[in-house]
């Protein structure tokens, strides 16, 4: 065989594998590129599926802060409110018609007698206690500033009873709180 017939077999032979190369490097690069995309959209499904979760969490928290946030403004409404009946309270007792806080005034001193015994004394905060004082027999030791009720103490001076109006608000504030608040809001 001539050597150009033989250079002509070769370069077909040649084309022909260039050619079955490049179908098959096509081939893998269409399967590369179609695996790659698989991947790439999984990858995309993930990012947006976390991303959904994370969204919804944010939600969630920032639903659950405004629930709070809410919570806490209705409170301080609430305690507002219940303050304001103690004002209200308080000055109700500070104003109350001459009966009634002779009435009450003379229970608290017969309690507090009854409590820490007779040979107590009595601090006022009003005129018409040392006229109740005188009427049960009770000692007058003072006067006090307040809006209304009295202060007892016992002969030996060793427990005091504290009945104003002040006071006696001050120590049940907690337990007034709560019955208010039920009353109001209940």
């Amino acid at each position: 065989m001539p050597a150009e017939k033989i250079i002509e077999q070769i370069k077909k032979d040649s084309q022909k594998e260039i050619s079955q190369i490049l179908k098959d490097a096509e081939s893998k690069i269409k399967i590369i590129i179609a695996t790659a995309k698989k991947e790439a959209n999984k990858q995309a499904e993930k990012i947006q599926a976390d991303g959904a979760i994370q969204s919804e969490n944010i939600k969630k928290i920032l639903i659950s802060k405004a629930n709070q946030d809410a919570k806490k403004e209705i409170m301080k409404v609430r305690e507002k409110i219940i303050d304001e009946c103690f004002v209200k309270a308080h000055h109700k007792l500070s104003t109350l018609n001459e009966r009634k806080y002779k009435n009450i005034v003379t229970k608290l001193m017969q309690d507090g007698c009854t409590k820490i015994g007779r040979d107590c004394t009595v601090i006022t905060s009003r005129e018409i206690d040392k006229k109740i004082a005188k009427d049960l027999g009770i000692k007058l030791t003072g006067s006090v500033e307040c809006s209304g009720g009295i202060i007892l103490t016992s002969g030996d001076g060793r427990i005091t009873l504290d009945h104003t109006f002040d006071g006696i608000l001050k120590r049940e504030k907690d337990k007034i709180r709560i019955k208010v608040g039920r009353l109001l809001f209940s």
